[in-house]
């Protein structure tokens, strides 16, 4: 084993390397671009000026700690810290900004190899246990700081993001919160209403837990440009249609419901409607909502569905004369909970008088009986067809639409 003497303070090389820094500090940078694409993409006057600077920062510190025998202090990391800061605003990735230092190692000490003298092998290997142990010590401490800078940003992020979606869910204003999130608002948007069932989970298992991973597949399928309002029990989808093609994108849409279905790994009713302007996005997140309602309370499975699935429904849901009419027609059964049940099934059973009587397990006769108490206390006969189809209307308006 090969044992490494310890630095000498005095030596000559350290004090050479330590003149040489402007220009083992050009050779760095040199190598920065040649190597860190990341860097390529910078303000000229920011590499030449604060990046300059900060290699040449830390070639000074290595060099004291070199002489010390010791590894940076927290305190002498500072100018380290605030750079890692300054690239994680910047958007350089943090693989990049790591790299660097691991580049400026390796120019550093070649550049001091170059400058030593046949007699000074021994200082120059020296150092290099220091370089390491400079290396182990600063590379976490940027890291950390980095990762920290980057949670900031993006909890900034995700809130600006909210406040976005937030405001063109309601109507309010959101251009301006378009332009600091760097984002072109679409004119027109397809609008997804989600309806989730409670988080899959195992006997133990903590709901909140549960809650956050269901939310977080959600996320992981939803494309790019999508923006979200939602949590473990539903919420609200845009997606920008500018394209003219709104029919396939309408396709897209439903293909995009289906793959929330499997992820959710939990019951999902999704409604959809369009905005063909973003100042109709109230009225269609209403709408997309109604969908989802009436195809949760209809019993529809998990799915995606549109207005045209749930037309008759939703419209004798509307308010106005014709649906106080047909809420009254039934009042007069109310007090008779077997003739209501009798009217749901037969009209369930596509008005046949076997099925209805079978499933019902009563006598043809009896059945026949209540069908005509029916029609004399509403005024409309369920055997009739026109009769049948007030019946069936009043029936969906008395489930569904508040009186």
């Amino acid at each position: 084993m090969v044992d490494l003497p310890a630095p000498d303070p005095r030596a000559a090389l350290y004090r050479r390397a330590e003149e040489q820094i402007p220009r083992i500090a050009e050779q760095v940078l040199a190598a920065f671009f040649a190597r860190a694409a990341g860097y390529q993409q910078l303000p000229p006057q920011l590499v030449n000026q604060e990046i300059s600077a900060a290699i040449a920062l830390n070639l000074h510190l290595y060099l004291r700690c070199l002489r010390e025998q010791r590894p940076p202090r927290p305190d002498e990391l500072t100018g380290q810290i605030a750079a890692a800061i300054r690239r994680a605003q910047q958007g350089v990735p943090l693989d990049v900004v790591l790299s660097t230092y691991h580049i400026a190692a390796q120019v550093g000490w070649e550049a001091m190899a170059a400058l030593a003298e046949p007699d000074e092998i021994p200082e120059l290997l020296a150092g290099v246990p220091g370089l390491f142990h400079y290396l182990s010590v600063a590379v976490p401490a940027v890291a950390a700081s980095y990762l920290h800078e980057q949670q900031v940003l993006d909890a900034e992020h995700r809130e600006a993001r909210r406040a976005l979606v937030t405001a063109l869910l309601t109507g309010a204003p959101a251009e301006p919160l378009a332009e600091r999130l760097g984002l072109a608002l679409a004119h027109t948007h397809l609008v997804l209403h989600l309806r989730l069932g409670p988080p899959p989970h195992t006997d133990g298992a903590d709901l909140q837990l549960a809650a956050r991973a269901l939310v977080r597949r959600l996320q992981a399928e939803l494309p790019a440009h999508a923006l979200a309002a939602f949590n473990h029990t539903g919420g609200t989808l845009l997606l920008p249609a500018d394209d003219p093609d709104i029919p396939g994108q309408v396709a897209a849409a439903l293909t995009l419901a289906e793959r929330l279905h499997l992820a959710a790994g939990t019951t999902l009713l999704t409604g959809l409607a369009t905005a063909l302007s973003r100042a109709e996005i109230p009225h269609a997140v209403d709408e997309a909502t109604d969908i989802s309602d009436l195809a949760t309370r209809l019993g529809r499975p998990p799915g995606a569905y549109q207005l045209d699935d749930v037309l008759l429904e939703y419209q004798l849901c509307r308010p106005g004369p014709g649906r106080e009419r047909l809420h009254r027609i039934l009042d007069q059964l109310t007090a008779h909970q077997d003739l209501l049940w009798t009217l749901r099934t037969f009209l369930d059973t596509g008005h046949n008088r076997h099925r209805s009587a079978a499933e019902l397990h009563i006598h043809r006769n009896t059945l026949n009986y209540r069908l005509r108490r029916i029609a004399t206390l509403t005024g409309h006969s369920p055997a009739d067809p026109a009769g049948a189809r007030i019946l069936a209307a009043a029936l969906t308006v008395r489930d569904f639409a508040p009186r």
